[in-house]
């Protein structure tokens, strides 16, 4: 036989067999959340058949769909921040936190024209926030800077004022009815660029860290399919690694594919600024989101980290990619 014949017959039956391990491969389904956060989930779909896997994605508005339809077993594996995954899971989801994909992407603003240039400066002033996550960090960042917070007008240092969406946070930052707010990218970079928004913090100086998004799955999936699950996981470092490593890969997938209809060029500019593709977690984090939770009501349930995460398959994903 000629090496070109070879050469082709070779490239033949990597295809041919690429082609049965597609069609051979186990099909998870996962919970995706179609914002900037989570670009690595769509993209692990992407590249699944070559981890030996089929990815099909459902698509949700919010984490707590999310959450609920995991917890309904409508879903294998579902993403949301740290604290939705923990409050899930301590609600009865039985599922376990096996990854991050992303951390950052928060950022505190304050109006243009506001006397608050530091967290300091909050005081006798109007704060919005959402609730959940960011109430969280908020609660973690005024406590370390020994502030206090109430609903009410005038009953402590800092008058908080619950938001429920991110536009009518810019919405209600630029008509002055508050002062400052926290909010997920784009929104508070896209305050500042369109001139009614000057910084304030990036909210990671506290012990919950740089805010890592969560990866959790359903236990009896976990169980019942550990070859596939954990090539799940390998797949998910592989394709964050990508997107880390590659920028412009990165942009291209989001904008032409994965986000084409939900973001527009400038908002992933904005975005990217103050978002990094990270899939590292480990259970000391956990635990201090755990902890918070708890303290401030956020959680009722008396839980570990070793009864929210479960990080082996994570480790021997990053020692494999080399992350």
């Amino acid at each position: 036989m000629s090496w070109r014949l070879f050469t082709r017959a070779f490239a033949a039956g990597i295809a041919i067999a690429m082609s049965v391990a597609a069609a051979n491969a186990e099909k998870i389904r996962v919970a995706n959340l179609e914002i900037g956060a989570f670009l690595p989930i769509p993209y692990t779909a992407k590249i699944a058949a070559k981890h030996g896997i089929e990815i099909e994605l459902v698509n949700f508005r919010r984490g707590l769909e999310a959450a609920n339809a995991l917890k309904a077993g409508e879903v294998d594996i579902a993403v949301g921040g740290i604290e939705a995954a923990i409050s899930a899971i301590g609600a009865g989801a039985p599922a376990v936190v096996v990854a991050s994909c992303t951390t950052g992407g928060v950022a505190w603003v304050a109006g243009k024209d506001s006397p608050v240039n530091s967290i300091q400066d909050l005081k006798g002033h109007k704060f919005a926030v959402i609730r959940g996550l960011h109430e969280l960090i908020m609660r973690v960042e005024f406590e370390q800077h020994n502030l206090t917070m109430s609903a009410e007008p005038g009953e402590a240092d800092i008058h908080v004022v619950y938001i429920n969406s991110p536009p009518a946070l810019n919405v209600a930052l630029k008509a002055g009815e508050v002062d400052a707010m926290s909010a997920p990218e784009p929104f508070p970079s896209r305050a500042i660029s369109e001139g009614y928004a000057k910084p304030l913090l990036l909210p990671y100086d506290t012990p919950l860290g740089d805010v890592p998004r969560a990866v959790f799955m359903r236990k009896d999936f976990l169980a019942a399919h550990p070859d596939e699950a954990q090539k799940f996981v390998d797949a998910l470092v592989d394709a964050t690694k990508q997107l880390r490593d590659d920028p412009s890969l990165a942009k291209d997938f989001a904008l032409n594919d994965a986000l084409r209809d939900a973001m527009t060029e400038a908002d992933w500019d904005l975005t990217i600024q103050n978002l990094k593709f990270n899939v590292s977690l480990d259970a000391a984090e956990v635990e201090h989101y755990i902890d918070y939770m708890t303290k401030y009501g956020m959680l009722k349930t008396a839980i570990t980290a070793s009864d929210v995460a479960s990080l082996d398959m994570l480790e021997k994903a990053k020692a494999e990619y080399g992350w």
